[in-house]
């Protein structure tokens, strides 16, 4: 018999997946002088996804050098998916794209949800 969320995950797949997201992820890595340094590497490139408003308002606020506006929003996609925390996860959503930061991630038998932040400056 096949597990309950079996075709509950095949449903979100085929009708509500419509967006996608490529997954960025800081690793260590050594430069030429043997230092350690970060780089920054797609571990998931064009997965399905779907992006979602979480139901926050929009936060803004005047900093040192611009106006800086906040937006809590959440991507749902595939539990195979490894996000972490951290991660840069950059989703096209109808045409445009948008880069977002990951937090923790939720992960369900059918589907993880991550909840992500956009921060832009005005």
């Amino acid at each position: 018999m096949m597990a309950p969320w079996a075709r509950c995950k095949a449903l979100l797949a085929q009708y509500m997946y419509r967006d996608r997201v490529t997954v960025t992820r800081q690793e260590i890595a050594l430069d030429e002088e043997g230092a350690d340094i970060f780089t920054a590497k797609d571990v998931y490139k064009d997965i399905p996804c779907k992006l979602s408003q979480y139901g926050k308002s929009l936060q803004s606020e005047q900093d040192a050098r611009a106006f800086v506006m906040r937006n809590d929003l959440r991507v749902d996609m595939d539990p195979a998916i490894i996000v972490l925390p951290n991660d840069i996860l950059t989703v096209t959503h109808e045409g445009q794209t948008l880069q977002l930061n990951a937090a923790q991630p939720f992960y369900y038998p059918d589907h993880v949800e991550v909840i992500v932040r956009r921060t832009e400056e005005a």
